[in-house]
């Protein structure tokens, strides 16, 4: 309800939003505790009857008791709105009092009074808040309400975890399981609570899990293990997390335990070492020894095992094909199809020396053999030591040579990466050939989409301008500070691929 007094006093604007957004009932005084505006809620709140002229005065509806300090309340937020250095500041604080209502009803409500000052003229928007709205009676009934659907919630959590969750008395009697307990274990609650692990596991296994309960009470400290249970395939390994429980007194009442089931991932650990050791054995142990070249290669996992790979393969005395290949993806599958991809290389470059025709057949192979969607690229390059020169074929894949003077030829894929279609041609490059201190650089993609904290790609500039500041180093130091400057431009930031790098460079 406006008064006409709005229109005079420039509050306009804040009455609307406020009234806008603030569902509670409110007021609007002047410096003479004058109503001059009420919003709808207000109105029904205090039952008012008088026309938009009626002049109000807010004391003429407050409790008698309530008088002096409503009106020592108003002059402190009036005080405190003139130490405010700026007239757009606002006071807001909070008074409880009494209001006094027609046909002698009183409420009991808390008061929020935000001191706004316009031109030179200062006024107080009023939030009523009823607390007398419910009786103690009330309150109680909703106290227990929330705190049933509390412990209904919390209920719900813990049967929906994928943990299994336990609670035990001092004695080792169940007080509560799970729903992932009743399931794995083939008990009902309701009746298993009462009982211990003696009745549910072999007596080594419950003597197990009763000494660690009895160290959690004894030492009062959470305890982290590793335990194993019975299952109904085998025994299963568990990280638990066991820690005791005090009631409001500060007494020990029991343990709680939350179990998490870790034999997938151990299985899987034991998978990946194993590939990991064969992985690590196909790897060249030692970079050939030729005489007037240095030649050296690494794999920098991205996770145990590597997509990566790396390979010299001696096709005649004279003639060494020198292979670096990547796998879409990294972890375990992209290893095994490494592995795959190394074996039927070799086997082909037994019959075929052509590094076109070598590649198309590998593309087969692999067309038939890769999961749906993977692919490999590998860029293969046949040094003709005798010649000192190389040519090379790239399946999706690049390498850079480096010259003695720095320039930089880059070396482009001839033909598309392995496993996408049956039948692919691939182009063999020209020759190229080895003056003093060149170097042929061949990397996977892993150390130019390295990333560092900000977002920022390594990139294919910085792998050249490093190459490039360290050539007259041997080929083995000049990887090193490759993947070295790689990881350091990364920071804390995982390692998010596989990478690898191989260089051959021809001595003086």
């Amino acid at each position: 309800m406006k008064s006409q007094l709005v229109n005079g006093v420039g509050l306009q604007d804040i009455i609307d939003k406020a009234d806008e957004f603030v569902p509670l009932p409110m007021l609007a005084l002047d410096r003479s505790f004058r109503v001059f505006y009420y919003n709808s809620a207000a109105c029904e709140f205090l039952n008012l009857r008088m026309s938009v002229e009626q002049e109000m005065f807010f004391p003429e509806i407050i409790a008698r008791e309530s008088l002096a300090n409503l009106e020592e309340f108003f002059e402190g937020c009036f005080e405190a709105s003139h130490n405010k250095e700026t007239s757009a500041d606002k006071v807001s604080v909070l008074h409880r009092c009494k209001l006094h209502l027609i046909q002698g009803h009183q409420k009991e409500v808390e008061i929020q009074a935000e001191a706004i000052k316009d031109n030179s003229e200062l006024f107080l928007l009023l939030y009523l808040r009823d607390l007398s709205q419910h009786s103690p009676a009330d309150r109680a009934v909703q106290v227990n309400q929330a705190v049933l659907e509390a412990d209904h919630w919390y209920h719900n959590i813990l049967d929906n975890t994928g943990a299994v969750i336990y609670i035990k008395d001092i004695q080792g009697r169940y007080q509560f399981v799970n729903h992932l307990f009743e399931e794995l274990f083939h008990v009902c609650r309701d009746e298993f609570c009462g009982k211990t692990d003696y009745d549910l596991f072999p007596q080594n296994i419950a003597d197990r899990f009763r000494r660690i309960d009895e160290q959690v009470c004894l030492t009062g400290e959470s305890q982290r293990i590793q335990e194993v249970a019975p299952h109904d395939d085998g025994p299963h390994h568990y990280i638990s997390v066991k820690f005791p429980l005090y009631n409001l007194r500060g007494d020990l009442t029991g343990v709680a335990g939350i179990s998490t089931d870790i034999t997938e991932q151990l299985h899987t650990q034991k998978e990946l070492q194993a590939a990991q050791a064969v992985q690590k054995h196909l790897y060249p142990e030692f970079a050939p020894q030729i005489e007037g070249f240095d030649i050296a290669g690494r794999v920098s996992p991205a996770e145990g095992v590597s997509g990566d790979f790396f390979d010299y393969i001696q096709v005649s005395p004279d003639r060494l094909v020198v292979a670096v290949g990547d796998v879409s993806g990294h972890g375990l599958g992209p290893a095994l199809e490494m592995v795959e991809t190394r074996s039927y290389l070799r086997a082909i470059l037994r019959t075929e020396v052509r590094l076109d025709i070598v590649m198309e057949c590998l593309n087969e192979f692999l067309y038939q053999d890769l999961r749906d969607a993977a692919f490999v690229t590998l860029f293969l390059a046949e040094i003709d030591f005798k010649n000192k020169s190389f040519t090379f074929v790239g399946a999706g894949h690049q390498a850079e040579f480096i010259k003695a003077d720095g320039t930089c030829i880059s070396l482009h894929s001839t033909g598309l990466m392995l496993g996408i279609s049956s039948k692919e041609s691939f182009d063999c490059s020209a020759c190229y050939f080895f003056e003093p201190d060149d170097l042929l650089l061949i990397t996977t993609d892993g150390i130019a989409e390295s990333m560092s904290p900000e977002g920022e790609l390594f990139g294919s500039e910085k792998i050249l301008e490093i190459t490039t500041k360290n050539r007259d180093k041997c080929t083995e130091a000049v990887i090193n500070k490759l993947l070295e400057e790689s990881s350091c431009f990364s920071g804390k930031v995982h390692q998010a691929d596989d990478m690898t790098a191989v260089a051959i460079k021809r001595l003086q």
